[in-house]
């Protein structure tokens, strides 16, 4: 069958990640808290409270996805700090726009994604994040990504998070575009791969910087760019 719609996970397939990204998101708090909320809050201490309220996350066996707005309001009480609905809402979106401030895009993701709009493809982003999906609107198009993108779905949009199938199916229906008719593509083979079969998909890992092993069932890729061969070349309409 066709393939008319290609999913991709974000962080580590179509942009980059940073492990250090989450600290220099909760000193933007910090300093938030100092200038608008009358508190003496010194650094780290935002940090300290979301690692005590963040829920623990196993990847490949959590499933429930907590949102950032619940975060950021129980971090803000176990702190002893105010926090009325407005500053929930504006910390929830600094805390995002420190996170992936210094996110970029893989040269490969750019080539591939334009490619596939010039050829006819639908698209989504299926993502596991505490950040609703709306929030990358702005981000997609500061890195230059506006028009390749039909739909992004994050896990705190349907409250699960990948390997289950729910992520997968929400995008799915976005696009309107059947399981058997699109390939999902992510480099964690214990949420990604999984998630993507049990939504009925086909599924490609992307293993960059790694030996490329033999994995029963899918196809394993070192660059997004070797996703042609799989799609064929030629317009799938």
């Amino acid at each position: 069958m066709a393939i008319r719609a290609v999913l991709f996970d974000w962080d580590g397939t179509l942009v980059t990640h940073n492990p250090a990204a989450i600290d220099v998101a909760a000193s933007a708090v910090d300093a938030y808290a100092r200038k608008y909320l009358g508190v003496a809050a010194a650094d780290g201490d935002f940090g300290r409270a979301f690692q005590s309220v963040l829920p623990p996350y196993t990847p490949g066996e959590t499933e429930t996805s907590p949102a950032i707005g619940r975060i950021i309001g129980e971090a803000m009480t176990w702190l002893g700090w105010p926090c009325g609905t407005n500053d929930v809402e504006a910390c929830g979106r600094l805390f995002f726009e420190q996170h992936t401030r210094y996110q970029q895009v893989y040269d490969d993701a750019r080539a591939l994604l334009s490619s596939l709009k010039f050829r006819g493809y639908r698209v989504a982003v299926v993502s596991n994040a505490i950040f609703p999906g709306h929030y990358f609107t702005t981000r997609v198009n500061e890195l230059g990504l506006a028009g390749y993108i039909d739909s992004f779905v994050s896990s705190a949009d349907v409250g699960l998070a990948k390997p289950n199938p729910a992520p997968y199916r929400r995008a799915l229906a976005d696009l309107g575009t059947e399981p058997h008719d699109a390939v999902f593509v992510g480099d964690s083979p214990v949420t990604d791969i999984p998630g993507a079969r049990a939504a009925g998909m086909r599924a490609v890992l992307l293993q960059r910087n790694k030996p490329v092993s033999d994995r029963a069932g899918f196809l394993v890729i070192e660059r997004l760019s070797a996703l042609n061969a799989f799609l064929g070349e030629g317009t799938v309409f």
